[in-house]
């Protein structure tokens, strides 16, 4: 596919998307300012939690264009156009859903639809996906990247679900575009905890993409 929609700027030069979920939306301000303040500009907002397509009209502006603000599980098309309307800049699926990659095609916004066989990725690539996002990661680990870049070496991949502020360096080193990380980043912090300490985890998520593409 020739036309395919890059990822965003803030993706690709951080590595790391943030994964909001929780049983409410009700601190997501507060936390995507710490993440934002702390260097990760790159937000995905579940529709699993409560209030999510509220929560990313409001985060998107209440932050600068310079943060990527986006729509995660969104499984069908009726959702998909609700999130383009509500100012999501991305969409990410946990399944290959070619009616969510149309609509954020005509959006003009990327999409990034959850894979997890070969045939899954190949399937999601050819609909238009910016990246593949393997789902779940844990069942696998990062070797499985490096195995699927040996027949797909184009295709962008992004692991979630199973990745820690432990292993992040091992998935970039295996061949990751960049990662994806909900609850080892977000701890507590929806649950009224410390946002001090999730500055400190996502300083330390941006570290280990810095130091795995660079060698270290």
């Amino acid at each position: 596919m020739t036309d395919r929609i890059p990822p965003s700027p803030q993706l690709r030069e951080t590595g790391v998307m943030a994964i909001l979920r929780a049983r409410s939306a009700d601190r997501f301000g507060e936390i995507s300012r710490t993440l934002v303040d702390a260097g990760i500009t790159c937000l995905e907002i579940t529709l699993t939690s409560p209030g999510a397509v509220d929560a990313i009209r409001t985060i998107r502006k209440m932050l600068p264009d310079t943060v990527d603000v986006g729509a995660g599980t969104v499984v069908d098309a009726e959702q998909a156009r609700a999130v383009v309307e509500a100012g999501a800049g991305f969409v990410v699926s946990p399944s290959v859903e070619p009616d969510v990659v149309a609509v954020a095609r005509e959006a003009g916004i990327p999409a990034y639809p959850g894979a997890f066989t070969p045939t899954e990725v190949l399937t999601a690539w050819r609909a238009g996906a910016t990246v593949v996002k393997l789902f779940p990661g844990s069942a696998v680990g990062p070797s499985y990247i490096t195995a699927l870049r040996g027949p797909f070496p184009d295709i962008a991949i992004m692991p979630t679900g199973g990745v820690s502020l432990d292993n992040i360096g091992e998935w970039i080193r295996a061949g990751a575009s960049g990662v994806g990380l909900g609850g080892p980043l977000l701890g507590d912090a929806a649950d009224g905890g410390d946002l001090g300490a999730l500055a400190d985890r996502a300083a330390r998520a941006l570290a280990a993409v810095r130091d795995a593409r660079a060698g270290a």
